[in-house]
């Protein structure tokens, strides 16, 4: 990450309060019912957003934009692991769509979440957490990076699209009464350079 000066670094325990909305806001509707239906028995839902963000930051894979001490982005990105989710005990039907796409698609590089604070869109700093992914995935030895959108996101396809990520794969969505009007969820996909330099 030598390359791109401050603000992105690691996140730290402490970036909490302000990763919780951006990732609240990658899928709007979807994240706060999925997390309401996954939390524990008297468990709020942002607790439990908090328990699986703090999980990703501990294994170092998010990344923020601190801009003054605000985190105005994110990025949450790893490689697809053969093993399902932690905290996931079994596979709630919100899921099912997103674990078919993940089954096609073992080993890749997989861009769980972006997203830029309102304030602080249109700076670029999206299109910097997406070539830090790049280069994470390079770095670990991957040469193929992908991410999941919902058909309703044009704007995002769009942003992916100039990107050089393109549409595989596509499973209805499955909202459970989230307050979205999405009704697919599109794999899209992207090979990267063996040669970095």
């Amino acid at each position: 990450m030598s390359q791109h000066p401050t603000p992105f670094r690691l996140a730290m325990p402490s970036d909490i309060e302000g990763i919780l909305p951006l990732a609240i806001s990658t899928v709007p509707g979807f994240v706060e019912t999925l997390w309401s239906r996954l939390a524990h028995e008297n468990e709020p839902a942002d607790a439990f957003g908090r328990r699986v963000q703090n999980a990703f930051i501990d294994e170092e894979n998010t990344i923020v934009a601190d801009i003054n001490g605000q985190i105005a982005a994110m990025l949450v990105s790893f490689m697809i692991a053969e093993k399902p989710n932690p905290f996931v005990q079994e596979i709630d039907e919100m899921l099912v769509p997103v674990m078919k796409l993940y089954s096609k698609v073992p080993g890749v590089w997989y861009i769980h979440g972006i997203a830029a604070a309102p304030e602080f869109q249109g700076r670029g700093l999206s299109s910097k957490l997406m070539e830090l992914a790049e280069e994470r995935a390079i770095a670990a030895g991957v040469f193929a990076i992908c991410l999941l959108v919902v058909d309703t996101n044009q704007n995002a396809i769009r942003f992916y699209e100039k990107r050089g990520y393109a549409v595989t794969a596509s499973e209805p969505f499955v909202g459970c009464g989230a307050d979205t009007e999405a009704t697919q969820w599109l794999l899209m996909n992207k090979t990267l350079p063996r040669d970095s330099h």
